[in-house]
């Protein structure tokens, strides 16, 4: 089975209250729905730090200034399992914090729902997915060490097909 390769750049924006910023999608003809940090694939010879500011511009409205990586994640998606998808997650500063809920310029149906800061408390609440998984957990004590001495590396995952 040939794969094909996706490479996602992400940036984990935190707001004054120490909330993550994440956008909700939801699949127009499934209807599942996830929670993830704003990002999107890399186009052409766009790089991961081009593609964050691009991203979080689309997604949420802001301006941002990507900083350093912390976390390379792979899943594998689809329902043959041949997406294999590499994500790369960057800190990053918000010039502002008046997000909005945008769009995504590449997809004729819309995925982005809402586009919001949650607490910790309200990422471990919510009903809905949310990735990378660490979210709920390692990710804390991760932001609270400033990201030293912490595994960069959060393996490989398989996920359902959400046709992205």
């Amino acid at each position: 089975m040939k794969y094909r390769f996706r490479v996602r750049a992400a940036a984990i924006i935190l707001n004054e209250d120490n909330e993550v910023l994440l956008v909700l999608h939801k699949n127009p003809e499934t209807g599942e729905e996830w929670w993830t940090m704003p990002g999107g694939g890399l186009e052409g010879q766009e790089s991961a730090i081009d593609a964050v500011i691009r991203e979080v511009k689309e997604e949420c409205g802001i301006n941002c200034r990507p900083g350093k990586l912390v976390y390379v994640r792979e899943f594998i998606i689809g329902s043959n399992k041949n997406v294999h998808h590499v994500e790369l997650y960057f800190t990053a500063e918000a010039e502002s914090y008046d997000i909005i809920t945008g769009i995504d310029p590449e997809l004729e149906k819309q995925y982005i729902v809402q586009c919001c800061f949650m607490s910790r408390e309200e990422i471990n609440k919510t009903p809905i997915n949310v990735y990378p998984e660490i979210l709920k957990d390692r990710f804390w004590n991760d932001l609270n060490s400033g990201f030293k001495e912490h595994n960069p590396y959060l393996g490989i995952h398989e996920q359902k097909d959400t046709k992205l």
